[in-house]
């Protein structure tokens, strides 16, 4: 066992954390605050040419923020009320290696880089915030809980439930999680992380660092046969 837990902290740390691409698949994070100038970033790896990488809305009226992998490419869709844009970026992003995401805001600017490679799009109309931060919806990575499938009204885009899962991992997911909050890294919230055993595992190694090594041991052994 403390072989296993050995590998599952090295990969806890070489890989951030796995989504296997599963109908309960996927991770959700505290809300983004990306009002008018705020940013989001992360790293992924995959070797499946396409998957929903993240989604966050402002709670199902206009304004959405969808990142996924089209055909090996990564395609940002997004609306702030004024009519969806696109930006894609890449090609043959699905190579098994590490590749960076950085999303930026700018008013009506937005700026998507995928390894260095930058596209920008300006949105329509005459106010640019990211919906009502209260209101908003958390963000989502890898897929979305299978309970929106009966609320769809709850989604600013309702087509994202029918999004192919990702499989692969992802590390590094860094915003802020404040309005006019400093860019943080993310932790995903346990109770709502839907992976395999040995993932959960990972993760939980990932959430618990922190913790003396001692009284982490103690909590293995009364929660691991």
């Amino acid at each position: 066992m403390r072989s296993l837990i050995l590998a599952a902290a090295l990969l806890c740390f070489a890989y951030g954390f796995l989504l296997d691409g599963s109908t309960n698949s996927f991770s959700q994070f505290r809300k983004w605050g990306g009002g008018t100038n705020g940013s989001l970033e992360f790293e992924f790896k995959t070797d499946q040419p396409n998957g929903l990488l993240l989604y966050t809305d402002d709670g199902g009226t206009y304004d959405f923020f969808e990142i996924k992998l089209v055909e090996g490419a990564l395609r940002l869709r997004y609306n702030l009320g004024g009519g969806a844009q696109i930006i894609t970026v890449g090609r043959d992003l699905n190579d098994g290696h590490w590749h960076k995401v950085h999303v930026q805001r700018h008013e009506d600017r937005t700026i998507l880089t995928v390894d260095g490679v930058s596209q920008m799009r300006t949105s329509r109309g005459k106010e640019f915030n990211f919906g009502r931060f209260p209101t908003n919806s958390d963000v989502f990575v890898g897929g979305m809980p299978t309970w929106y499938n009966t609320k769809l009204t709850l989604l600013a885009l309702p087509s994202v439930i029918f999004e192919p899962r990702f499989v692969g991992a992802v590390r590094n997911l860094i915003y802020p999680d404040t309005e006019g909050g400093t860019p943080r890294r993310q932790e995903t919230r346990p109770k709502d992380h839907r992976v395999s055993d040995l993932h959960l595992i990972i993760d939980l190694i990932c959430t618990l660092h922190f913790m003396n090594v001692t009284i982490f041991f103690l909590f293995l052994q009364t929660h691991i046969p």
